[in-house]
């Protein structure tokens, strides 16, 4: 049954997802500001370690440069889908869409935390985990109202 208090956990949870892919594109982006110092910590912040690295090994080096952008640009992309997806729901209410976000969500952001821990970088370990919480609390608000089994659209 469609309450007041429902649909405020619709809401709630659409403009937490929301402001989630907001947080996940600027991840993205500072993954492209901060690169040099994400390499540093990535070489375990010697940087001797990485010139040397990149002076006998360029072709490998820079294939390591262009998956962290790469990784980026996923992040971006992700956040774009989230944010896209929250404004949807919180238009429509629509069920479709609250599946898709709940499956991209999940998946992108367990797998940017498992990356993060096996790069072993704490603040980034950090920014993961604190994307992942807000994910999880904005998709767990709505959650009974989608899994009802006559889901009533409006």
């Amino acid at each position: 049954m469609l309450t007041i208090e429902t649909v405020r956990n619709i809401k709630r949870g659409s403009r937490i997802t929301f402001w989630n892919g907001i947080y996940a594109i600027l991840l993205g982006i500072l993954d492209f500001v901060f690169m040099r110092y994400l390499l540093l910590m990535d070489f375990r912040r010697i940087e001797v370690v990485w010139q040397v690295f990149a002076k006998y090994n360029p072709a490998i080096a820079a294939m390591y440069i262009k998956m962290l952008i790469l990784k980026g640009v996923l992040i971006i992309t992700f956040g774009v889908v989230i944010v896209y997806l929250s404004n949807y729901i919180l238009k429509k209410k629509d069920r479709t869409a609250w599946i898709n976000l709940f499956i991209f969500g999940l998946i992108f952001w367990a797998s940017l935390l498992t990356i993060e821990i096996l790069n072993k970088n704490p603040y980034t370990i950090a920014a993961s985990f604190i994307g992942w919480i807000m994910f999880i609390i904005g998709i767990l608000l709505p959650i009974r109202f989608y899994m009802q089994r006559e889901y009533e659209e409006y």
